[in-house]
């Protein structure tokens, strides 16, 4: 193993040496045992150009050269320095601070832009944050007043509604002592008053109970219905039961009547505002035969499936769109 002449310690590939070029004298590659600096031994150890003599050599033949040397893996018996302390390492660490500082600078440089940009768009991000949560506020605002407005439309549906079977209901009152009679065909110079006393004397009934009778106008060229309007609504329905419990046919009212129409029978029947004739005309037309009873009565339309069932009253189309509903889905109507 090569050892320094200056310590006498083992030359190691962690702790290198130098050789003088004059006297080929070694030693450590320190400032110990070289007498160099630490930049000069940096210069020796990285530049194959330089040179180094011992300063014995020095004195005497300043002109020979001198090299730096590391021994083989095989004298790595001994170590002599710590490798910390080593002026390599010393130089490596350096050298990766300043790469890394460069490093730092470059970048720094090249992510300035980067930056800004990324300023630029959180800025904007940040802006549309704000417009997006006050279009919620708005939204929400909305929501709240259309909520309300609806509910309000409802309201109004129902008291429009309400107000329009208050009316009806008037409407049918102002009725209730009017009677109609169908299946009198309308004649040239027809006598009304004679028509009025046949009928109180087939019913047996007080023709004095009448105090106006008129005939209606007839659509699409019919004739139109006889109306009887009653001193009182008693009479009213006194004469209705009684046309129920005794038929009544046309020659018992007009005994010229031509032999074809002569059998067709008179009904009397409690008049009805347009409305609930209406009403009363659409609940048979789309409720039977579900439904066996469709009457009209004290100012309602009725219905009753059987005998023994409870009456359902009908206010309005709605009522019966409902009620068509569950006939023919086949579930049990429960609306009263």
């Amino acid at each position: 193993m090569t050892k320094c002449d200056i310590c006498n310690k083992g030359i190691t590939s962690r702790s290198p040496g130098l050789e003088c070029q004059s006297c080929a004298k070694t030693v450590h590659a320190s400032k110990a045992c070289s007498g160099l600096t630490a930049k000069q031994l940096s210069a020796l150890r990285n530049a194959d150009g330089l040179d180094w003599i011992c300063e014995e050599c020095n004195r005497n033949s300043p002109n020979r050269k001198s090299s730096f040397f590391v021994p083989e893996e095989e004298d790595d018996e001994e170590e002599v320095e710590n490798p910390s302390n080593t002026v390599g390492n010393i130089d490596s660490e350096k050298f990766l601070k300043d790469i890394i500082a460069e490093l730092k600078k470059v970048l720094k440089k090249e992510l300035q832009p980067i930056e800004i940009s990324v300023g630029l768009c959180s800025k904007r991000v940040e802006e549309l944050t704000k417009t997006v949560e006050a279009q919620n506020k708005h939204i929400q605002e909305l929501e709240r007043k259309y909520t309300h407005l609806k509910n309000e439309k409802t309201h109004l549906e129902l008291e429009v509604s309400s107000l329009k079977q208050h009316v009806r209901s008037i409407e049918q009152q102002r009725l209730d002592n009017v009677i109609e009679v169908t299946g009198v065909p309308k004649t040239e110079n027809e006598d009304l008053d004679g028509i009025g006393s046949k009928l109180a004397e087939t019913l047996n009934v007080d023709k004095s109970h009448i105090l106006n009778i008129k005939r209606l106008e007839g659509r699409n060229e019919r004739d139109g219905n006889i109306q009887l309007e009653m001193k009182q609504v008693e009479y009213a329905q006194s004469w209705v039961r009684a046309c129920k419990k005794e038929e009544v046919r046309l020659e018992q009212i007009i005994p010229a009547a031509t032999v074809e129409v002569s059998k067709s029978k008179i009904i009397l029947r409690r008049a009805l505002t347009k409305a609930n004739k209406s009403l009363l005309w659409l609940a048979q037309q789309k409720l039977k035969p579900a439904y066996k009873y469709v009457w009209f009565q004290d100012g309602k339309v009725l219905l009753r499936k059987e005998d023994k069932d409870k009456p359902i009253v009908i206010r309005c189309e709605t009522d019966i769109i409902r009620l068509l509903s569950t006939t023919q889905t086949g579930n049990k109507c429960t609306y009263r």
